[in-house]
């Protein structure tokens, strides 16, 4: 993209090619970062944003880094890592000892400051591998200060409480199912696992750790549960339907669908009319005394709104293994079509942000030649490959 990457230029350059390919009108909502710019290039085209939850569950738990017990063990742990990855001796002492301890030939994981869950990795292979880690550092020479006992303790207890985090990451970046209903079921797992882990924590460093993850959630995810694309996409959902924290959360959700609904059976009606001539009526059939019959019955957007609703919510959900794309594909209610407007609304931008690894690996130094338009046709082929017959 040319020029500065403000918000007006960036929605220029998105409208432009929402017109190229003809899809201006069919875009229900764009999912981004969390980046200011992104939210107002987003309001200039006045579609709804919504906020990567990926990105947002990174913010999360980031809070959680600042804690200051915790962001000296971390820094404690990630001199090691560099210490067994900037030294050669040192990492072939630790595969020794593996060797002899009959230990997996494991390596320590580098903290990637972007991911936040590469710091939950790397703390969890530092206790995988406290054996030989704490060996191999009592046998190197200019060795970092190992994890201590009362350390390994926090730090375990770091791993339960962030745990539910890395599950939410993994499961939202997906790209070949549905995400956009997860989110709030998502976030009532992770509220649930931070309960269940509160009784398991002993230290004080990690109640200070568990509670300033429990205000950062309350702070960053729970604005979530009251996003309409995201409580409508949920409700839609067959595999979850009323899968609410509250009642109250509940009858909120089926009244934005009821509501939804309407509006979108009313729009489907005018787009009817102005496509059908209106009806000539004649002199003759005015003295007909049995003409009314032949009226037909005029209901109202909402109360059909309010069938077609009750008539999806009161069947069971179905198995949260099953495709809410197949259920929807099979069904006869005419919710159907607002079902595949909000579903489609990806949770994250995470399968954006593979396209330009994909294009990494596409235009490499040794390609560095290649024009524009051959690298985004290109681009589009690989990204799209698994439509194409073989």
């Amino acid at each position: 993209m040319e020029g500065s990457h403000n918000a007006e230029n960036i929605a220029s350059m998105l409208d432009a090619t929402l017109s190229k390919w003809d899809i201006r009108s069919k875009c229900e909502a764009i999912t981004t970062d969390n980046a200011q710019t992104m939210i107002n290039a987003a309001a200039k085209l006045h579609i709804r944003h919504i906020p990567c939850f990926a990105h947002t569950l990174n913010l999360t738990v980031s809070d959680s880094f600042a804690v200051t017990c915790l962001d000296q063990i971390l820094k404690k742990c990630k001199s090691i890592v560099t210490f067994f990855k900037m030294s050669t001796l040192a990492s072939d002492k630790l595969r020794t000892i593996q060797r002899e301890l009959n230990k997996p030939e494991l390596k320590v994981i580098q903290e990637v400051p972007t991911r936040w869950n590469s710091a939950y990795h790397m703390l969890q292979r530092i206790v995988t591998m406290k054996t030989e880690l704490t060996l191999a550092l009592n046998e190197c020479n200019r060795a970092p200060p190992g994890v201590n006992a009362d350390e390994y303790l926090i730090i375990q207890e770091t791993i339960q409480i962030l745990e539910p985090f890395d599950l939410a990451t993994t499961k939202i970046s997906g790209e070949s199912y549905i995400t956009l209903s997860l989110i709030i079921p998502l976030i009532r797992g992770i509220k649930t696992k931070l309960v269940e882990v509160e009784s398991q924590i002993v230290t004080e460093s990690g109640n200070k750790i568990l509670l300033c993850m429990k205000g950062s959630v309350d702070k960053r995810l729970s604005p979530y549960e009251s996003r309409t694309p995201v409580v409508l996409a949920t409700i839609l959902d067959p595999r979850f339907k009323k899968g609410f924290k509250t009642s109250d959360d509940e009858k909120r959700a089926g009244q934005w669908l009821e509501k939804a609904y309407a509006s979108h059976l009313t729009k489907e009606r005018l787009a009817v009319e102005e496509t059908q001539p209106t009806p000539s009526t004649s002199s003759g059939t005015s003295n007909d005394l049995l003409g009314f019959l032949d009226v037909p019955d005029v209901s109202t957007p909402l109360s059909n709104s309010l069938v077609d609703v009750r008539q999806y919510l009161e069947k069971p959900v179905i198995d949260r293994k099953e495709c809410p794309i197949t259920y929807w594909k099979y069904t006869n209610n005419k919710l159907k079509e607002l079902a595949m407007l909000y579903l489609c609304i990806p949770a994250s931008s995470v399968p954006s942000e593979r396209i330009f690894s994909k294009a990494g690996q596409i235009l490499t130094e040794r390609r560095n030649r290649l024009k524009e338009k051959r690298l985004n046709e290109l681009l589009f082929i690989k990204q799209n490959s698994c439509y194409f017959n073989d």
